[in-house]
């Protein structure tokens, strides 16, 4: 019985860990495309989109983000933040739309003194880390506000 408690309670603080580091660090690139970033409008503007399509990148991460951290609705904003980075992935590194692709690039390493590393890890992360909050919820720790979405 204490065993079974104390697994749980293991299990809620990883899913607070996980849900914290990827809304904590996503909440960021949020603040960078209202605060003027430009690169996303402008590959938007180069892909024949509005600019304005950017906001629909601060809402996803700014409040997916802010809704992972507080567990307000966190598996919404997981699986939210996980399309998004879906999109943004297939837009900005498949080959199409005039990018380059990037799947199973390995960034190169002008210094030579360490191990290069897979070039899209950043994105992966994001996008792995979301949909993860999405399949396993926010746990005991939080505000606890959505039901299910939660």
């Amino acid at each position: 019985m204490a065993t079974a408690a104390v697994s749980q309670s293991n299990d809620d603080l990883g899913k607070l860990v996980l849900r914290v580091t990827v809304g904590a660090l996503i909440v960021f690139h949020g603040l960078a495309l209202a605060t003027g970033d430009n690169g996303i409008p402008n590959n938007l503007v180069r892909w024949g989109l509005p600019a304005q399509l950017m906001w629909v990148g601060f809402l996803v991460e700014f409040f997916g983000g802010v809704g992972m951290i507080l567990g307000i609705y966190a598996r919404l904003g997981g699986f939210a933040l996980g399309v998004f980075m879906m999109l943004a992935l297939f837009m900005a590194h498949s080959g199409l739309m005039g990018s380059q692709n990037h799947w199973f690039m390995v960034a190169n390493n002008p210094a030579g003194n360490h191990w290069d590393h897979y070039f899209l890890e950043t994105q992966m992360f994001y996008m792995l880390g979301a949909f993860a909050v999405a399949l396993l919820g926010a746990g005991r720790h939080g505000l606890n506000i959505g039901g299910k979405w939660n």
